[in-house]
């Protein structure tokens, strides 16, 4: 029976070739088909970071004394002594009891002429100041101050210059509206409280420096001029000069900017500080400067 072995021998074929399929074939065709599941992993929740311990704070070592400059290194100059200021007095005293003229000497413009300073006080507290100047026979333009006296010194009403005995320019004073105005600007200023004229300061500077005359003192007082101006001056007490009357003092005014010709002027104490020089500028050119010559009616003489 031949056909035995035969069939026999095909099972065991078939059963092989299965095992080897099985072997190497990996998934079934149901495996096959399923569907591939994807898993996601969650992510973990932020953790805080750990904050660093905070180190011990370190003592600061203290900075290193300078060290000393040799002995042949510049040192800087020891600083000046400031000015001290004069505050304004209550009652400057004058020392001008009467009416008074004084004559001086004029050097305008590399020419030589003549001034002359009249002070008229009135009985009812009013006064007028004027001076006047001429070199050879021309006349120059007049200056006239008029006002009244109280217990702070000059209080101006009232500047003009003058030509031909006409007032040309002026400056006027609202004494009770407390506005300084002026004829050739449109120009308004608050007044300030002593504020003076372009000549009536030349008086209430010697009552003030009469008043407190200290050595490398400092006097200040607002002034206005022809033109809309209205500035501080401030006078400090200089060294004499050489050649000049040690008993006089010499007071210069501090530069009201770069383009300031520079004021100065001398006192005389034996006259109740008394301005007997003044010159403000370059007397050889733009400038003038005066010198006093002798007084007519002096009352301090």
């Amino acid at each position: 029976m031949p056909a035995r072995p035969f069939s026999a021998a095909l099972l065991a074929l078939a059963l092989s070739l299965l095992v080897h399929a099985a072997l190497l074939g990996g998934a079934s065709p149901r495996d096959r088909a399923r569907p591939t599941r994807s898993i996601q992993l969650a992510a973990p929740p932020p953790q805080p970071l750990p904050l660093p311990e905070p180190a011990d704070p370190q003592p600061v070592a203290p900075p290193a004394a300078p060290k000393a400059p040799p002995a042949d290194f510049p040192r800087p100059p020891a600083p000046a002594t400031p000015a001290v200021d004069i505050a304004l007095p209550t009652a400057p005293a004058l020392r001008l009891a009467g009416p008074a003229a004084w004559v001086y000497q004029l050097r305008q413009g590399g020419q030589d002429g003549e001034a002359r300073l009249e002070w008229q006080p009135q009985a009812d507290g009013r006064y007028s100041l004027r001076l006047s100047r001429r070199i050879g026979e021309r006349a120059l333009p007049g200056w006239q101050s008029l006002g009244r006296l109280d217990g702070s010194g000059l209080v101006p009403q009232r500047f003009a210059q003058q030509r031909d005995g006409q007032d040309r320019q002026a400056t006027n004073f609202d004494l009770e509206g407390g506005l300084i105005s002026f004829s050739a600007s449109p120009a308004r200023h608050e007044r300030p409280e002593g504020a003076q004229d372009r000549l009536s300061w030349w008086l209430q500077l010697a009552a003030l420096v009469q008043a407190q005359p200290q050595p490398g003192g400092r006097w200040r007082l607002w002034v206005a001029g022809l033109r809309g101006e209205l500035r501080e001056w401030v006078f400090e007490a200089g060294p004499a000069e050489p050649g000049a009357e040690a008993a006089l003092l010499h007071l210069r005014r501090l530069p009201l900017g770069p383009q300031d010709p520079g004021l100065e002027l001398w006192l005389d104490p034996q006259r109740g500080y008394w301005p007997v020089r003044l010159r403000q500028g370059d007397p050889e050119g733009r400038g003038f400067e005066i010198r006093l010559g002798n007084a007519l009616d002096d009352v301090n003489s």
